[in-house]
């Protein structure tokens, strides 16, 4: 085993497109077979601390009386990160590029790359409602909040991720740090042409990491990332990463929003998100 202190980052603020991304790398990279392949996808990973950092009572009771404490172990976590062949490890998150008590989520040293991907938060509002199990308002209020928000999973004190807001998070990810080279990536341009906007992520990469670009291999990347394919296997075996109650993978689309939101709920998502929703090019430029 070898330690790696090259990190690309596939990060987003949930049901973003995010294991759509990771498919997709999943297929390039580490695709052999040359078939679909479901659990491809297991070859990155969500980011998580190393267990030899929390394996004692007194850690845990820490986390559970605050988690926001789960930052004094992110920075070590990563270094700890080992891997077999190569030196450059995938991880997902969906955290935000955070700073807490000077307790940094990840630092140039040890991330080479950032992949983001970002989506219209009316349709983010309407997917993680379902996936949470909670009402389209009370998730617009969180996507909205000027709190650091936090999700704790499965009543894990160690699996925590601290999103913040849809534009904090998003914010982070563009902003911090700038000397780690990023590209971001929406999903509606991975939905509406994915061959060539994840031919963009693959020459970011290629630069990255001094490699040649594989045309062949995009290709055959996006007809194993398929949508139909991904969610008709969930139906029939089901996804492993899948929390909620119904499936993980719904419509594959975007603009749904037009169809659920009411008109208050649109005007408050576009109010208090604005300024990244106009430069994304989710709303037109105010009069």
């Amino acid at each position: 085993m070898k330690k790696i202190n090259n990190i690309i980052w596939v990060a987003s603020y949930p049901k973003s497109g995010n294991t759509l991304m990771r498919y997709l790398l999943g297929n390039y990279f580490f695709n052999k077979s040359n078939k679909f392949d479901y659990n491809i996808i297991n070859n990155i990973r969500k980011f998580h601390l190393s267990d030899d950092l929390i394996n004692s009572n007194s850690v845990i009771e820490e986390l559970r009386n605050n988690p926001l404490n789960i930052s004094r172990f992110w920075i070590e976590s990563q270094k700890k990160i080992e891997i077999e062949d190569g030196n450059v490890a995938f991880l997902k998150t969906h955290n935000s590029l955070v700073n807490i008590n000077e307790n940094q989520l990840t630092n140039s040293s040890l991330s080479l790359a950032i992949i983001y991907i970002v989506r219209d938060p009316r349709d983010v509002a309407i997917s993680y409602s379902k996936f949470r199990g909670l009402s389209i308002n009370e998730t617009i209020k969180n996507m909205i909040s000027k709190n650091l928000v936090y999700v704790k999973f499965k009543n894990n004190p160690s699996d925590v991720e601290i999103i913040g807001s849809w534009n904090f998070n998003y914010n982070s990810w563009k902003k911090g740090i700038p000397d780690i080279p990023r590209i971001i990536v929406k999903y509606e341009d991975l939905v509406d042409d994915c061959y060539s906007t994840f031919r963009k992520v693959i020459v970011f990469l290629s630069e990255r990491l001094n490699i040649q670009v594989d045309e062949s291999k995009i290709h055959s990347s996006v007809k194993f990332s398929d949508f139909t394919k991904l969610k008709n296997y969930e139906t029939k075996y089901g996804f492993s990463e899948n929390t909620s109650d119904g499936n993980f993978f719904n419509t594959g689309s975007y603009n749904n929003w037009k169809k659920i939101l009411s008109n208050s709920q649109v005007e408050n998502i576009e109010k208090n998100l604005f300024i990244e929703m106009e430069e994304l090019g989710y709303i037109n430029k105010k009069h």
